[in-house]
């Protein structure tokens, strides 16, 4: 009887999740890759954070801080809020209740799945900015993870291999080469975004395995993809928010402060 009351009740977290993202999938679709929604801005802050303290210990002289033009702060700032709500109202309780039901362990490597899916864009990138190398390095991360480490789940090649993964995009690409960040953006659903890694993401956009899924499937990978993201980060987002005195700023400049350090790594 309880086994039976746990496939329903999964059942159910399962079809909310595909309802939700389906909806959302036609309008998303493409856009997903480089946009960092607000519920993983922790994951950017906390890069920042170590990114500066590390920074402080090599070059007492280095930036300290990096601006961005924000002349749609108004239209950004609606957006924000809005991204807000459905952080709080939709995907916190799906993401409770999935990491209720789903394992730590089955988490992680349901994350590692879709990391290794990515492993396209960032072998172009690498050859883009002719890090050669590296790009190497990515495919054979690939090859290694996708077969010994059991279709992705996994991370054979960096833990068994030493093989430490090179994540690149198109907006870092157009970094790369000069292109500054344009105006700041934040987009409905997606997040804090920038001119240039908004044009970034129509370079990615071939390159992503999963815009090749029917926009159901697409929809439903997606669904999946951001509710085991937040399951694991859970909280994070409400200290960024309790520790910020303007979160929106804390925000834009946490994700520029990101991508600079991104771009020249």
């Amino acid at each position: 009887m309880e086994g039976r009351r746990r496939r329903v009740h999964f059942g159910i977290v399962a079809g909310l999740v595909v309802l939700l993202m389906t909806a959302m999938g036609s309008g998303m679709r493409g856009l997903c890759p480089r946009a960092a929604a607000p519920w993983e801005t922790m994951e950017v802050w906390a890069a920042v954070k170590a990114q500066e303290d590390d920074t402080e210990l090599e070059d007492p002289f280095a930036e300290k801080h990096l601006t961005v033009a924000d002349p749609l702060q108004p239209l950004n700032r609606a957006f924000f809020h809005v991204n807000d709500k459905l952080y709080f109202w939709v995907l916190k309780p799906l993401a409770t209740v999935y990491k209720t039901l789903v394992p730590t362990g089955v988490r992680l490597c349901v994350r590692n799945v879709f990391d290794n899916l990515m492993a396209p864009v960032r072998i172009a990138n690498n050859i883009f900015q002719l890090k050669f190398q590296r790009s190497g390095i990515e495919l054979a991360r690939f090859a290694v993870n996708s077969t010994l480490g059991v279709g992705g789940m996994f991370d054979p090649a960096q833990q068994e291999f030493g093989l430490n993964a090179y994540d690149e995009d198109f907006g870092q690409t157009l970094g790369h080469y000069g292109l500054g960040n344009g105006l700041f953006l934040i987009w409905p659903v997606l997040g804090p975004s920038t001119l240039r890694d908004t044009v970034g993401i129509v370079g990615d956009y071939f390159l992503d395995p999963m815009n090749y899924l029917s926009w159901q499937g697409y929809g439903a990978a997606k669904g999946v993809q951001q509710v085991n993201r937040t399951s694991l980060t859970l909280g994070e987002y409400e200290d960024f928010k309790a520790s910020a005195i303007d979160p929106y700023v804390s925000m834009r400049d946490a994700y520029i402060t990101y991508r600079h350090n991104q771009v020249k790594k």
